[in-house]
């Protein structure tokens, strides 16, 4: 899976809508990151808003 499938999997599978964190936060535990404080503050910084 690459990332934007990544990303649109997560926008597909949201009842709501969600922030940029908490996209991020669920993208780096889909692509095996983990979900510390750190790596969602880095991710969220790359995808778009």
């Amino acid at each position: 899976m690459n990332q934007r499938q990544a990303v649109l999997g997560i926008l597909r599978d949201a009842a709501n809508p969600v922030s940029t964190a908490e996209c991020a936060a669920k993208f780096s535990q889909a692509v095996g990151l983990g979900n510390e404080a750190e790596i969602v503050d880095q991710v969220s910084r790359k995808l778009p808003s």
